[in-house]
């Protein structure tokens, strides 16, 4: 699994008719635990027909995964490949999904680029509405049912971990697993269908 680059500019991937892999933006704020970890691990999965990426709204850009976040990654990736971005509009456009840690970070991108808000959810509620999806469902129709389901929950969001210890690290790592290990099964099954 490769981790997509993207160009700046551009428009909706669909409204122009682009065909390819699905793409997963996780964003968080400085694009170096949260984020970072999301995507370095779900590009470890492997998944045909996925791409994966990562931005922060407030971006410590070039900088690596913060090494306590790095420390929780184990062998489920490659730590070092990651460098922090920011998020801008041309990477909101060619993403499919985004999947945010918080819903600062919704609103965030909600205030900068409102055109955009039906393909944009919290992370923890992505995982809620796709442990339970039609078994005919089709990629291309993914993000309408996930907004047409979508509800709101305090459990959704994933706390940020930074300069908080390694346990923050670790619940905040567990969160993202767990929220992965219901969205990276469904998206690989819509996706080879």
């Amino acid at each position: 699994m490769t981790r997509f680059q993207w160009q700046p500019g551009g428009g909706d991937r669909h409204a122009l008719g682009h065909e390819g892999p699905f793409k997963v933006l996780f964003v968080c704020t400085a694009n170096i635990c949260r984020s970072a970890y999301a995507d370095v691990t779900s590009r470890a999965r492997g998944i045909q027909g996925v791409e994966f990426g990562s931005a922060g709204t407030r971006a410590l850009v070039e900088h690596p995964i913060d090494p306590p976040m790095a420390a929780e990654v184990h062998a489920a990736g490659d730590p070092s490949q990651h460098v922090a971005r920011q998020l801008t509009r041309g990477l909101l456009e060619e993403a499919d999904l985004v999947l945010t840690m918080g819903p600062d970070h919704r609103r965030w991108i909600l205030d900068a680029w409102p055109q955009h808000g039906r393909k944009v959810l919290l992370l923890g509620q992505a995982a809620r509405i796709m442990s339970d999806l039609p078994a005919d469902l089709e990629l291309d129709r993914l993000v309408a049912l996930l907004w047409a389901r979508r509800s709101a929950d305090p459990s959704d969001e994933v706390q940020d971990p930074y300069k908080r210890g390694p346990e923050a690290m670790a619940t905040a790592a567990r969160q993202i697993d767990a929220a992965m290990d219901v969205i990276a099964p469904a998206l690989e099954y819509i996706a080879q269908r």
